[in-house]
């Protein structure tokens, strides 16, 4: 058994249905819990992303938000998506949509807890899973082993092997627009890496409020260009996937709904990164009043990445730029005619970003590939960016008792090491920096959400003393965990002292 195939066998294990269905399954409980409240607040979720300033010691709530969406906003909404569809069919996109909403509970929950939990430490605030596992669990010795865990994963396999589909598919892009050399490719986004992250967080912060943006927007253009050319086709590529979706009667995908449902929530998740724990980092740097506050903003990323996958799918499905394998896994059920391309990466078993490539050709010949390629690059790029902040966050809390001048020194060695085994995955197969990618992600979410578990309580109790206190006419609501029952969370009474001696929620607190 080479190294390759033994990668793809334990990705496939740890991936399996029971993960599946806990993150499911978790999030439709966290969705009863909170009411809802992660899909039915846009409004509000929209003000408070807008309101808030940064301080000495934390970001805003806008540049937080930027930094979130840039961990989803990645290949996985271009690449993912066509492997989901090669996988699971047309349907596998409707059910990416579908899961990418349901999970925005599990988005609130873990980015209220990282904010809940955070410390200050070098000037500025820390949170993560690794905080709230060894602070929220209620059964010490576990936290603790779960927290040290998660951080060794965040710390090392986060900015070292998780950058890897990132870094092929943004080669592969390269190659097919423009015929450049993996390596090339390569060099250059690690030099401009590295020139982000050497600012620490606020340049990230800074860099993401100006590429997120710009990326997105211009993502959404080029789709709705693809759509207006092809606009015949999109009433029977909606039927299609909604067929394909839940069992209906399609001559050709009809009978795929289990392969459409177990892929799309895999590619989903992986794609949003609810669950992983990865966002946690970033929110806690915000400065707000409530921890729920920065839960919402945060939750309502995930629109963002569920508008881009969106984008993606029907790109390829409405241009007919896509292949979807057999149950056997060796031969196709389908390969698409919309692209010449299609029957060669057929015959190479792949699906990634040239399938978006191609369909965007059919419209803007050459010049559509090459926006695609310009998407993708500005994608990937900005989530290596926030891969690299997650690994300082837990490099951070590994040495929180060491020194301010050695923790200062390791985390320098990250943004080091970190470009250069960027530089490395560019050049390695894309299956084996996918099936890595993925271990390493399913590693950090059967942590993450057996932590969530334990810490249900703590989140229904932060989203509805948030909500009692707007309804109450208090304008900007206020955490004292105090009053609430929550322990170890002692910053906060610093934080909002000065609220809290104004007592304009106290008689919430005392009718409670």
């Amino acid at each position: 058994m080479d190294f390759s195939t033994l990668i793809m066998q334990i990705d496939n294990i740890l991936w399996a249905t029971p993960l599946i269905i806990l993150t499911f399954g978790l999030a439709l409980i966290y969705c009863i819990a909170i009411k809802f409240g992660n899909v039915t607040n846009i409004k509000l979720q929209w003000k408070l992303l807008t309101k808030g300033e940064s301080s000495e010691e934390g970001l805003s709530a806008f540049e937080t938000f930027c930094s979130v969406a840039a961990y989803r906003v990645a290949v996985g909404n271009i690449g993912g998506v066509m492997v989901a569809i090669m996988y699971g069919g047309p349907g596998a996109v409707i059910w990416m949509i579908i899961t990418a909403l349901v999970t925005s509970a599990i988005a609130f929950a873990e980015n209220s807890l990282g904010q809940l939990y955070k410390v200050r430490m070098d000037g500025q605030y820390r949170g993560g899973p690794y905080f709230y596992m060894e602070h929220g669990i209620p059964f010490k010795p576990l936290g603790k082993i779960f927290a040290v865990l998660f951080a060794l994963c965040a710390s090392i396999g986060v900015p070292f092997l998780v950058t890897g589909p990132s870094a092929n598919n943004i080669a592969m892009a390269m190659e097919n627009s423009f015929g450049a050399p993996h390596w090339i490719v390569g060099l250059i986004i690690a030099v401009l890496l590295f020139m982000v992250i050497s600012g620490g967080v606020r340049r990230i912060a800074k860099f993401s409020t100006i590429i997120v943006p710009f990326m997105t927007i211009g993502y959404l253009i080029i789709t709705i260009i693809v759509l207006i050319t092809h606009a015949s086709n999109i009433g029977p590529t909606l039927a299609m996937m909604f067929s394909s979706a839940f069992g209906g009667g399609h001559a050709v995908f009809g009978g795929m709904l289990g392969a459409a449902f177990s892929y799309g929530v895999k590619r989903a998740v992986n794609s949003s990164g609810s669950g992983f724990g990865e966002t946690p980092p970033s929110a806690a740097a915000a400065e707000t009043p409530h921890p729920a506050n920065q839960g919402l903003v945060n939750a309502f990323s995930v629109y963002i990445d569920v508008a881009v996958c969106a984008c993606s799918g029907i790109m390829a499905l409405v241009t007919d730029c896509f292949n979807v394998l057999n149950t056997d896994g060796t031969t196709f059920k389908y390969i698409g005619a919309g692209s010449a391309q299609m029957q060669a990466q057929a015959d190479s078993m792949t699906a990634g970003v040239v399938w978006v490539q191609e369909a965007a050709n059919t419209a803007l010949p050459v010049i559509g590939g090459i926006i695609i390629a310009i998407a993708l690059t500005c994608f990937a790029y900005s989530t290596c960016i926030a891969y690299y902040y997650e690994g300082e966050s837990g490099l951070a809390y590994l040495t929180r008792k060491a020194n301010d001048k050695t923790r200062k020194t390791l985390i320098w060695g990250i943004r080091i090491i970190m470009p250069i085994f960027f530089f490395i995955w560019s050049n390695v197969t894309a299956s084996t920096a996918w099936a890595i990618s993925e271990i390493m992600f399913a590693i950090m979410s059967w942590l993450n959400l057996i932590a969530l578990i334990f810490l249900l309580p703590n989140v229904k109790k932060m989203y509805d003393d948030f909500f009692q206190q707007l309804k109450a006419g208090i304008e900007v609501p206020y955490f004292n965990p105090k009053k609430l029952g929550i322990k170890n969370v002692d910053l906060w009474m610093d934080i909002n002292k000065d609220l809290i001696a104004e007592g304009k929620a106290e008689a919430i607190y005392n009718e409670k």
